[in-house]
C-alpha cells in the first residue's frame, strides 16, 4: 500500500468518465465510479477462479476496516473457505430467519415528529411535514367514515 494513501487522499479521488480502481494492496482496491461512489472490493482466486468480494462503501467502511476485512477473507481462503459463498449463505439464512416485514410502520416520537419505517430505510419527517401527513390522514379517515355510513 502506498504511504500516501490515507482517508483524505481516497476521499479526494475524483470521478472519471469510466470506473477506475485504486490499488491498496493484496487484492484490495477502491473502485471509483463515474457517479462518484467509492466502493471497496477484494479480488481473490478460489479454486482457480477469479472472484470479487464487495467489502463496503467508502467512507462508511474505513480504510482500516477494509484492510481488516481483506485480511479476514485471506485467512478464510487459506483455510479453504470461499468468503463469497460464506457471505451468500449468511444472507440467505438471515432472510429466512427474519420475520416478514410489513410494508411500513408509522412511529410518533415524544417530540410529535413522525417517523416512517420501511424494511429498508427509516424516514424522519420535519414538524411541518408531520403536520401535513397528519392532516392528510385525518382527512382520509373522516372521508372513509363518511362513505361507510352512506
Amino acid at each position: 500500500m502506498d504511504a500516501e494513501l490515507d482517508s483524505k487522499a481516497l476521499a479526494a479521488l475524483p470521478p472519471k468518465a469510466r470506473p477506475y480502481k485504486t490499488a491498496i494492496g493484496q487484492g484490495l482496491y477502491l473502485l471509483t465510479t463515474p457517479t462518484g461512489s467509492k466502493l471497496w472490493r477484494f479480488k481473490f482466486y478460489f479454486e482457480r477462479r477469479e472472484k470479487t468480494l464487495a467489502v463496503g462503501v467508502f467512507p462508511t467502511v474505513t480504510l482500516a476496516q477494509a484492510i481488516k476485512a481483506r485480511d479476514d477473507a485471506r485467512a478464510a481462503i487459506k483455510a479453504g473457505i470461499n468468503p463469497s459463498a460464506t457471505r451468500k449463505a449468511e444472507r440467505a439464512e438471515h432472510t429466512t430467519l427474519r420475520p416478514r416485514a410489513k410494508a411500513f410502520r408509522l412511529v410518533m416520537t415524544l417530540e410529535n415528529s413522525l417517523t416512517i419505517e420501511t424494511p429498508h430505510q427509516i424516514l424522519s419527517l420535519t414538524p411541518k411535514q408531520t403536520a401535513a401527513v397528519r392532516a392528510f390522514l385525518l382527512a382520509v379517515e373522516s372521508e372513509g367514515t363518511r362513505h361507510a355510513t352512506d
